[in-house]
């Protein structure tokens, strides 16, 4: 049997962030995971089927405003998971999203962990609510 291999243009990074993704027809709240400049894993209930083109808000510790992926791509499924590409997002988000993600490799190559990450994503969920 023939065996694809493909590699990830940009590192994944443990993470967990209150997300919600919209489709045309619904907003769906969820948690977003492995994240890296190109795409993340989301957390959720019940997950759109592959190839579904989906808008994105995702709420990053330490930043005011949620970020908005204008689009993303699924590109696989499993029944409480989905894998995102990112397709579309401001300069601004982009900006935004690289400099957390540099916080993240900051903060490891330190020897901070993922549960620092979590704390600081419960603590903005709290305020959120």
């Amino acid at each position: 049997m023939l065996s694809i291999v493909t590699s990830r243009m940009y590192r994944r990074l443990e993470a967990e962030y209150p997300c919600c993704y919209l489709m045309p027809h619904c907003v769906r709240l969820a948690a977003m995971r492995d994240i890296s400049l190109n795409g993340f894993r989301v957390r959720c209930l019940s997950a759109p089927l592959a190839q579904t083109i989906i808008r994105v808000q995702l709420w990053l510790p330490g930043q005011k405003d949620g970020l908005e992926i204008d689009q993303a791509v699924v590109r696989w499924t499993e029944p409480y998971e989905f894998g995102v590409q990112i397709v579309s997002l401001s300069n601004d988000a982009d900006r935004r999203l690289a400099g957390h993600i540099e916080q993240l490799l900051h903060r490891q190559a330190s020897g901070g962990s993922a549960e620092d990450v979590r704390g600081q994503a419960s603590e903005l969920l709290k305020h959120r609510v």
